[in-house]
């Protein structure tokens, strides 16, 4: 039996403040290699500064590696990063409190919720997803998760034609997920295709779409963008999902609306209300028009369509 001392029971919180929300999903990637879970959230009005806080255990942490890290981070950021703290907490199932502290997700006819809750969480009528705190809502971005659902259950309302789907920048696969079970299979002639550029990603989408019973409608592939033959081959889509960030999003937006058929929705979150008229312009210089825009937790979900081509006057 294991004494209370014993290393492999040890669990270790680092704890960084950042400067603004649009800085947190650099600093999570900079502290994911040395911790097992990562929360987010605001702890000054207005979003001007979030906590990010690591847990891992068993051996003290490298703090001195991590501090480096940040560091020069801060200065590829310009902005002011302190060494993270570090604190040794009281041995206890940290992992099952994560979880609990997952509360199921509304976002249209979608409940998001963990696997340590049962099916009763999804009322009647409802569309039930599966997925752990620790692989998709670690970073405090429930408000894009939300918005990308919401829209996806605005498309299924409409009965928008909807035949091919695409889920860029997968993460967990929720979105993908969402999209196989809200849309009418009938109308989806192929599978939806989930695309990651880490493989870690993948396989948790893997294990997602197993979970949620969709593996006959999900393609879990990595690519960097659009650079695998499988990728533009199922295209063109008429339905892009992109929960990036704002920086990628307009830099991608040639290739992007490329691959996205006429009349064909693209679904853009990931960016601050802030990034929203930069990211919408880089997508309105290539005719998509705005259909919607919704605002959550200081999150901006899109939704776009392409313009149909204009017919050429016979007169």
């Amino acid at each position: 039996m294991s004494s209370p001392s014993d290393p492999a029971r040890l669990v270790w919180r680092l704890t960084l403040d950042v400067p603004g929300l649009e800085h947190v999903s650099a600093v999570e990637t900079a502290l994911e290699p040395f911790v097992e879970s990562l929360t987010s959230f605001e702890v000054v009005e207005d979003g001007l500064w979030w906590r990010v806080s690591g847990y891992a255990r068993g051996a003290r942490p490298d703090m001195a590696v991590i501090s480096t890290r940040v560091a020069v981070l801060a200065a590829a950021l310009d902005i002011p990063l302190e060494s993270p703290a570090l604190d040794r907490l009281e041995d206890r199932d940290w992992a099952s409190d994560v979880l609990k502290s997952f509360v199921p997700i509304k976002a249209g006819r979608f409940v998001v919720h963990g696997s340590h809750l049962s099916g009763d969480v999804v009322p009647p009528g409802a569309i039930g997803i599966v997925v752990d705190a620790g692989q998709a809502f670690g970073s405090g971005e429930h408000g894009t998760t939300r918005g990308c659902l919401t829209m996806i259950d605005r498309i299924a309302r409409r009965r928008l034609p909807v035949r091919r789907v695409l889920d860029m920048g997968c993460g967990s696969g929720v979105l993908a997920i969402g999209a196989a079970k809200r849309l009418n299979p009938r109308m989806l002639r192929r599978r939806v295709l989930a695309v990651d550029n880490d493989p870690r990603s993948v396989a948790v989408t893997a294990e997602n779409i197993h979970i949620n019973h969709v593996r006959d409608r999900v393609i879990p592939l990595i690519s960097e963008g659009f650079r695998r033959p499988e990728v533009t081959a199922y295209g063109p889509y008429n339905l892009i999902l992109a929960n990036i960030l704002a920086r990628p999003l307009a830099r991608m937006a040639p290739v992007v609306v490329r691959h996205l058929a006429p009349g064909g929705r693209l679904v853009l979150s990931g960016l601050t209300p802030r990034q929203d008229a930069w990211v919408r312009n880089a997508y309105r210089r290539r005719g998509l028009v705005l259909e919607a825009r919704l605002v959550l937790d200081g999150w901006t979900t899109l939704l776009m369509r392409r313009a149909w081509p204009q017919r050429p006057d016979r007169h």
